[in-house]
């Protein structure tokens, strides 16, 4: 019962990072990357990341990388892969009264993310 529960809350967990991940990263375009909103959003993103990449660390680490476990992990980072890469390639491209830097640093993000959820596929059914 107590792993039940460790999995529905870092499901719900996982869920609002990408919540946070789809609703803060288009609102950096509109500001330059030296505002404070900018920074707070950032970090704000960030955390969103820490609670979609959480999940999945505490799935593995409580069963201890069982294969059903794996294919659960296997499709929780599909769901970042798509949104991440459906969010940078937003970011990227240019707008009207979006600023360079700030379309540079979202979609860069969005793309290290992408990067870090395909590093993660690879390497949960490689490791023993």
């Amino acid at each position: 019962m107590q792993n039940f529960l460790w999995v529905l809350m870092s499901i719900i967990a996982y869920v609002g990072g990408l919540i946070i991940i789809i609703r803060m990263t288009p609102r950096l375009l509109s500001h330059t990357f030296d505002e404070m909103f900018f920074m707070g959003a950032a970090a704000l993103d960030i955390l969103g990341a820490l609670l979609a990449f959480g999940a999945i660390v505490l799935t593995f680490a409580l069963f201890n990388g069982a294969f059903p476990i794996r294919v659960l992990n296997f499709l929780l980072l599909l769901g970042i892969l798509l949104v991440t890469a459906r969010t940078a390639l937003y970011c990227i491209r240019p707008r009207a009264g979006a600023s360079v830097v700030s379309r540079a640093l979202t979609g860069g993000y969005g793309f290290f993310l992408a990067a870090a959820s395909v590093f993660y596929i690879v390497q949960i059914f490689v490791s023993k």
